[in-house]
C-alpha cells in the first residue's frame, strides 16, 4: 500500500475522505405508478417510502438471482435510484420492459443529470455540514439543499469508517463540489483505498457479490428483502429459502496468505469445490483478506479451506482483530 492510499485509508476511520462515484448508475422513476412498478420487481417494501426516506432493495430474477442491489430514495415527484458499476443502461431497460400498459410511470437515465459524490468516515458528516449543508439523521434518508446557488440532493448512505453521505450535485458543479470537500478538511480516496475498506466491512458489490450466481440471502441482504410485503419476482424461491432456513451458500470473510493471481478463484476443501472467493484485499489491518461465497457446512468461523493452493481461514463479516 502505497503512501497516498495509507493517508486516505487512515482518514476513512478517523476523519473524513470523500471520492467521485459518478461512475454508478443513476436512474428516475416518475409517475402515480413508480413506487408499486419497483415493488413488483424488487425484494423491499417501496410502496411504504415517503419523501426523504430511501431502502436497499434487489432486483431480482423470477427464480431469485441477483440482477442489481439498488438503493432507493423517496422525493416528493419521483424515486432516485443507485445502480452499480456503469450498470445504469441495463437496469433502465429492465424497468422498462417490465412496465405494463397500463402504468403510469416512466424511467430515465439520471447519470446525464445528477454527478455523484461519496464522504466517509466518522467525521462525514461534519465535512457535509461544512460546506452549509444540512445533516441527514436517517440511513438512507435524502434531503433537497442548495451550496452556493447549486442544487444538491444529499443522502445517508452505509458507513464505511464510521458513516457514509452521497451528494448529487448537478453534473457540471460536481468536481468544482468535490474541491470543496477536500479545501474543507476531506482526504481524497482513492478507488484502491475505497474497494480495501469495502471489503473489511463486508459489504457486497455488483459484478463480484451481486450477480445472478447468487440469492440475496446468501449475500446477507436481509436487511434489503421485506418478508411483510405481496408478491414480487422471484418471491417464492426467497420466501422458501427463509422458511426452511436452507442457505445453500454464505458470503464470509477469508483470511489468506498472499493474494491469489485470479479473483474469482475456487475454494476447495475435503477433494472438492466448496465455494468462490469473489473479492480480494490486502489491509493494513487484517492482511490479506477476501469475500467469498461458501457452502455452508464450511461456512463456519475457523474453518479451513484452500485458495489457489494455499491455506485460508474462514471468518465471520465485518473484519475484526482476531
Amino acid at each position: 500500500m502505497n503512501s497516498v492510499v495509507a493517508h486516505d485509508y487512515e482518514a476513512v476511520y478517523t476523519t473524513a475522505a470523500t471520492i467521485d462515484e459518478s461512475d454508478r448508475g443513476r436512474l428516475w422513476m416518475r409517475g402515480r405508478d413508480r413506487a408499486s412498478l419497483l415493488h413488483r420487481l424488487s425484494t423491499n417494501h417501496i410502496e411504504r417510502l415517503q419523501p426523504g426516506q430511501g431502502t436497499l432493495t434487489v432486483l431480482t430474477t423470477p427464480i431469485g438471482r441477483m440482477i442489481d442491489l439498488l438503493r432507493v430514495y423517496a422525493l416528493p415527484d419521483a424515486l432516485l435510484l443507485e445502480t452499480g458499476l456503469r450498470h445504469g443502461g441495463p437496469i433502465l431497460r429492465h424497468l422498462r420492459k417490465n412496465i405494463f400498459f397500463n402504468d403510469q410511470v416512466t424511467v430515465a437515465d439520471a447519470g446525464s443529470e445528477l454527478g455523484q459524490i461519496g464522504i466517509y468516515g466518522p467525521q462525514a458528516g461534519e465535512a457535509v455540514q461544512a460546506l452549509g449543508l444540512p445533516m441527514v439523521a436517517e440511513r438512507y434518508g435524502i434531503v433537497a439543499a442548495q451550496w452556493e446557488e447549486t442544487p444538491v440532493l444529499i443522502a445517508r448512505c452505509e458507513p464505511l469508517g464510521g458513516d457514509g453521505y452521497t451528494l448529487y450535485p448537478p453534473v457540471a458543479q460536481t468536481e468544482a463540489l468535490l474541491a470543496a470537500l477536500v479545501a474543507a478538511g476531506a482526504m481524497p480516496l482513492n478507488a484502491e483505498t475505497a474497494e480495501l475498506v469495502r471489503i473489511e466491512h463486508g459489504y457486497p458489490r455488483f459484478g463480484h457479490e451481486i450477480t445472478l450466481d447468487y440469492i440475496p440471502l446468501e449475500a446477507d441482504l436481509w436487511h434489503a428483502v421485506s418478508f411483510q410485503k405481496g408478491c414480487y419476482v422471484g418471491q417464492e424461491i426467497i420466501a422458501r429459502m427463509e422458511s426452511r432456513g436452507r442457505i445453500a451458500k454464505q458470503l464470509r470473510g477469508l483470511r489468506l496468505m498472499a493474494l491469489p493471481p485470479i479473483v474469482p478463484a475456487p475454494l476447495m476443501a475435503d477433494g472438492k469445490e466448496v465455494g468462490v472467493l469473489t473479492s480480494a484485499a490486502h489491509s493494513p489491518r487484517y492482511g490479506v483478506i477476501g469475500l467469498a461465497y461458501v457452502r455452508s457446512g464450511y461456512a463456519d468461523a475457523g474453518t479451513t479451506v484452500l485458495v489457489a493452493d494455499q491455506v485460508a481461514k474462514v471468518c465471520r463479516l465485518p473484519f475484526t482483530a482476531e
